[in-house]
């Protein structure tokens, strides 16, 4: 297997991020969320921070060494508890692309993400994950994630 580099974003990654964002609607989504306006969101955020950064923000790409393909990347930010207000690593994005998935990729990234999280200076690591989405719940359960809080959603009409 060739070795993997997690390196911080630069420009030049900006399109292959843009062409992996809509795999995140690839789980079945609340019929209350639109992807189309969670896709324009998340483009514009990700594209702003490539372009921009954030002090408190982060975006890793892992790339095959070798070839320097990109297989995936992480998009970490400081997160809030709203219980204890303390900060703390909050994953925002993390996707694999379909062709690097089955390699550990997505581990190395969460590795990152941990590893990032401790430099901040942060004990407490979290993220999202839509209910549907079992694969991504089973890997972050393998890494020692735990469900938190559950959100549910209503239209009102």
């Amino acid at each position: 297997m060739p070795s993997v580099t997690i390196r911080r974003v630069e420009k030049r990654d900006t399109n292959f991020i843009l062409e992996l964002l809509p795999s995140l609607m690839d789980p079945e989504l609340p019929h209350w969320r639109d992807p189309n306006v969670m896709l324009d969101i998340d483009q514009r955020i990700i594209k702003a921070e490539i372009l921009d950064g954030n002090k408190d923000n982060a975006i890793f790409i892992a790339e095959d060494e070798e070839t320097k393909l990109q297989l995936g990347f992480i998009f970490l930010e400081i997160g809030t508890d709203y219980y204890h207000r303390e900060p703390h690593g909050h994953i925002a994005d993390i996707i694999v692309s379909p062709e690097a998935r089955g390699r550990g990729i997505g581990k190395m990234l969460m590795n990152k993400a941990e590893e990032w999280t401790k430099d901040c200076g942060y004990s407490l690591l979290t993220l999202n994950v839509f209910d549907d989405n079992k694969k991504a719940r089973k890997l972050y359960s393998s890494l020692g994630f735990t469900p938190d809080l559950t959100k549910y959603g209503k239209i009102l009409e």
